[in-house]
């Protein structure tokens, strides 16, 4: 849903296990790399400890953590990718402080678009608009993972006001099939009998979904970045 091709930047926020950041990582290849944001320091910790352990660390060289409140470390990370940014963070927060339109030019292009992708795994994604709208690319993707159909409806209402084109909602599901192997044991047909006179019976494959319910996991909702805007 992302559009990853190697060497792309992703930011992620909501490391967990880092199940999903590795998959980024793989998808961006070496010359890419995945910026992933987590809360919590002892899951960041842990995610740090499972990507070290995978495959002898293969993926780490792609991968960079950060730790903390997405909305206040998304500068930081910007910063570290070009210098350059640094600058117009100051000259916004210098016009914010006499004009107020800090929750304007975010929407804006007043910051360098960085990312070519973003996921949000978390449960109220829109409070994050803010901060991450001016780094994406244009006619690029935000995919959000939400559990409940009520949190897509929060998104969709608060993506709005914005330049944001909901896609696409999917809902993740898991459907478990049966395959395996059966006799087919058939009244109306002769059986055929083996040198000891045994009858032989036909085997065929049984592939199916088994009777238990389907288990819903979550919604993903795609947004795309479809124009920007400049404030004054």
């Amino acid at each position: 849903m992302l559009d990853i091709s190697p060497g792309d930047s992703i930011l992620e926020a909501g490391t967990g296990n880092a199940g999903l950041t590795m998959h980024l990582a793989r998808a961006v290849g070496g010359c890419g790399k995945v910026y992933t944001v987590e809360r919590n320091n002892d899951t960041l910790e842990n995610a740090k400890t499972l990507v070290a352990k995978f495959r002898h660390g293969q993926l780490l060289p792609s991968i960079v953590f950060s730790q903390g409140k997405l909305s206040e470390v998304i500068d930081d990370i910007a910063v570290s990718i070009d210098p350059s940014v640094e600058p117009l963070l100051d000259k916004v927060k210098d016009d914010s402080a006499h004009s107020g339109v800090q929750e304007k030019w975010r929407g804006g292009n007043m910051v360098k678009p960085l990312f070519d992708g973003i996921v949000l795994d978390m449960p109220t994604p829109w409070t994050q608009l803010t901060s991450i709208f001016g780094y994406l690319k244009t006619d690029r993707y935000v995919v959000c993972y939400l559990p409940s159909m009520s949190q897509v409806i929060d998104l969709v209402r608060a993506c709005q006001p914005w330049p944001l084109l909901v896609e696409d909602v999917v809902e993740v599901d898991w459907r478990s099939w049966e395959v395996r192997v059966t006799t087919i044991r058939n009244p109306e047909q002769p059986q055929s009998l083996d040198t000891n006179g045994q009858q032989v019976s036909e085997e065929a494959m049984i592939c199916r979904p088994t009777h238990t319910p389907g288990g819903h996991t979550a919604f993903l909702v795609k947004l795309r970045k479809c124009a920007e805007t400049r404030v004054g």
